[in-house]
């Protein structure tokens, strides 16, 4: 008799929790469906100078030249590197200029100048939105 008890209980317990798990699911299945659609709704702004960035390389006679094409998500802060988009070409130029040759026959230099254009703009105009740098040209002569 005891070990039928045990067994009633064994399943009953058993059928609580699968019953728990499947009221949870269900319950926040909505929820991650509308965060989905919350990603998806954001807006994208890409913000493109059309004139390129052309500067010498770091202690070369080579030059560089530069096409960039920035991914932001806030629409104000896409607003804000328009207006500042003098202030924006010197910060890239800055960066630019400190490449030597030898710094471009890495493999990754692509990657490292993304990522410290990215960062530059964030810490000096304070556009904390970037999802990405892109470059449409990079050219070195």
């Amino acid at each position: 008799m005891r070990k039928k008890l045990i067994i009633i209980f064994s399943i009953l317990a058993i059928l609580i929790i699968g019953i728990a798990i499947a009221v949870y699911i269900v319950w926040n299945l909505p929820q991650t469906k509308d965060r989905a659609d919350k990603k998806e709704k954001k807006e994208v702004i890409l913000v493109h100078d059309n004139n390129p960035f052309i500067t010498n390389l770091k202690d070369s006679d080579s030059y560089l030249k530069v096409d960039i094409s920035i991914e932001i998500e806030d629409p104000k802060e896409a607003e804000i590197l328009k207006k500042n988009m003098y202030k924006m070409r010197d910060r890239v130029i800055k960066i630019l200029r400190n490449v030597s040759e030898d710094d471009m026959k890495r493999s990754d230099i692509q990657e490292s100048l993304k990522n410290e254009i990215k960062q530059d703009l964030k810490e000096n105009l304070k556009i904390d939105t970037i999802i990405g740098i892109y470059f449409n040209d990079f050219v070195v002569q």
